[in-house]
């Protein structure tokens, strides 16, 4: 299913099961052998078997406090031998100052290499994958990165940046050096055809090179559309095919897409890709040759520091091809900070990229997923069937089963269709709902989890328990839970974030509203009366769309002190219980958190404590790995 579906129908997707394609399929034939290539050299040399793969790896971030967290994880995973041992991986920071966007980091990144590598970085094949931000939309990824969020697949456990080592792991050998760009948050899988196809495309050494994925028109709304040069010489029965292209288009309207001749028809592709009707060709990663990477540094060295935002999609593709023209660089539409010189920027860009060329390579049996959302999180790992699949992905993935009870056999929770547990150590009778994701958990005490939820990082430890049975053993339905440490007052204290599945963190309130927006399937107003807020913060700034009120200070679910302080994990996941308790029920003396610490998102980003988290994750870790 793709994104643009999973918007359209988010109160549906959850009855919306794809069924289960055999496991000897194309893609999923093609990927069990790409992981299979990537297990190979998976803790040994990177070039272990003759294995072409990566010379450097770089990974940005949004600021140097993420870098630093990055760096902590990338060394763990170094010394539990789940990367290749010799792979150069560098994080790079945006510079302190204005969003500079995934266009401006890619500039970053190429003063960076080439500072440390001189002349040697021309040489090289580099993949570079933008990771920076905090994750609104799924906020177990909040501090410590979505390239870390977990995947299950693999033993031991594999995270987004396993996977995006091996998933690109097959081009390599047909890619010149260059500069291979993509995200932290999305899923290739596809199928290259034979191993004697190869001879038919190849990644261009000059210029840009870019996937292309046959989709529905829909689709191309949200994505980066292409026009292929000439219709007719497309093939759907080829698995992939180097194709000129004339244009990209950006976020385009369907009207638009037809008139830019995007739009192909009457093509039939495998019942794999599934797009029927008319279609067009959307984006995911691209490359580029060392021509375009000299360019781009002579242009940061003449133009830095940047000061509005580059989109490396939106500025960088929108130049190229031979019927390009200026005119998105006044969109400003999909522009998170507007700055005064943000359209003379963009015009120098398009200028210096003008008449550059940029080939396709037409992927069509290839689908593209993106997972940076809670509600596409559930839907992959629980449901899609045909991804699971394709990729691997196990219900049951890298955990221990502890007996409280003796019983004559132990259960599996992949025998009985539970829901996805990864990374976790929880007691044989604990339930998992199906529709369900637990990760990162260490329970001591079995809990019933309820549907259509995320459990992350949270604990019940016997010796944290002040009362037994503990005050909660159910975890309500539509729940996300993340349990985080802080550092306050020079103690380390946790946190346990508490959402509905369907709270938009994002979304700008005035100030003056605020007590109406939604929270854990009520109202902020609500909260504050039940569980006796007499001192409710807000973190305002001043925003406003244009056209509905410049000036006025807003706020959102990110910004507002929701979540109490206490001094263990399992006491903060009950008080987090408590409290929706209190929220969704008619008792208003069931809590008083007018004594509290109350602490916002935006402020448990400014003072997790990674070094308690990172050991919470690496103690669990040897706990499975011993059982």
């Amino acid at each position: 299913m793709e994104k643009k579906d999973e918007e359209n129908n988010s109160d549906k997707f959850l009855e919306m099961p794809i069924p289960m394609l055999p496991e000897d399929t194309g893609i999923a034939q093609f990927m069990k052998k790409v992981f299979s290539d990537y297990e190979k050299i998976r803790g040994k040399d990177k070039n272990a078997n003759d294995s072409v793969f990566w010379d450097v790896v770089v990974i940005t971030t949004a600021d140097y406090a993420q870098k630093n967290v990055f760096e902590l994880q990338i060394e763990s995973k170094r010394n539990r031998k789940e990367l290749p041992l010799n792979l150069p991986i560098y994080v790079v920071a945006d510079p302190v100052g204005p969003k500079i966007g995934n266009g401006g980091s890619t500039l970053v990144v190429l003063a960076f290499l080439h500072l440390c590598l001189g002349q040697e970085m021309f040489g090289k094949k580099i993949l570079l994958i933008h990771a920076g931000g905090q994750s609104k939309r799924m906020p177990s990824a909040s501090c410590l990165g979505k390239i870390f969020s977990p995947i299950p697949h693999g033993d031991p456990i594999y995270q987004m940046l396993d996977l995006k080592l091996a998933m690109y792991m097959p081009f390599l050998p047909n890619m010149p050096p260059g500069v291979f760009v993509a995200c932290a948050d999305d899923i290739l899988v596809y199928d290259l055809g034979p191993a004697e196809d190869s001879k038919y495309w190849s990644f261009c050494y000059n210029g840009f090179t870019a996937l292309a994925h046959p989709s529905p028109v829909q689709i191309g709304t949200k994505h980066g559309v292409y026009v292929v040069e000439n219709e007719k010489n497309v093939d759907p029965k080829k698995h992939v095919r180097g194709m000129r292209c004339l244009r990209v288009l950006q976020k385009p309207r369907i009207t638009q897409m037809y008139e830019q001749g995007a739009v192909l028809s009457n093509l039939t592709f495998s019942e794999e890709v599934a797009v029927k009707g008319d279609m067009s060709y959307t984006d995911s990663a691209f490359f580029f040759g060392m021509d375009v990477a000299k360019k781009l540094l002579h242009f940061y060295k003449e133009n830095c520091p940047l000061t509005c935002e580059i989109d490396a999609y939106g500025d960088f593709l929108q130049a190229l091809g031979p019927q390009a023209t200026s005119d998105y660089v006044h969109n400003t539409k999909n522009v998170t900070h507007l700055t005064p010189n943000l359209v003379p920027t963009r015009l120098k860009i398009f200028e210096l990229l003008k008449g550059t060329d940029i080939s396709l390579l037409l992927m069509n049996a290839s689908r593209f997923i993106h997972i940076g959302t809670t509600k596409e999180y559930i839907y992959h790992f629980c449901f899609d069937t045909k991804l699971q699949s394709e990729l691997g992905l196990e219900k049951d993935c890298f955990n221990t089963f502890t007996e409280l009870e003796p019983r004559a056999k132990k259960q599996k929770f992949s025998d009985t269709g539970f829901g996805c547990i990864m990374h976790s150590c929880l007691p044989s009778n604990c339930f998992v709902s199906p529709n369900t994701v637990v990760e990162y958990c260490l329970f001591e005490y079995p809990l019933q989890v309820g549907q259509n939820s995320i459990i992350s990082n949270c604990a019940v430890l016997e010796e944290e328990l002040t009362e037994t049975p503990p005050p909660h053993t159910q975890i309500p339905h539509n729940l996300f839970l993340h349990t985080v440490a802080v550092k306050h007052q020079e103690k380390t204290k946790y946190a346990t974030i508490v959402f509905h599945i369907e709270d938009d963190l994002k979304k700008q309130v005035p100030v003056s509203e605020v007590s109406g927006a939604p929270y854990l399937g009520y109202d902020i107003q609500r909260f504050i009366e039940n569980c006796k807020l007499t001192q409710f913060e807000l973190d305002e700034h001043t925003g406003g769309v244009e056209g509905e009120g410049e000036g006025r200070a807003l706020t959102s679910l990110w910004q507002m002190s929701l979540f109490p302080l206490e001094n263990t994990m399992t006491e903060s996941l009950m008080l987090a219980l408590t409290i929706v308790k209190a929220s969704q029920g008619n008792n208003p003396n069931l809590i008083d958190l007018s004594s509290y610490d109350i602490v916002s998102m935006e402020e448990i980003l400014e003072k997790k404590d990674v070094k308690a988290m990172l050991k919470f994750r690496e103690d669990l870790f040897s706990k499975i790995s011993k059982a």
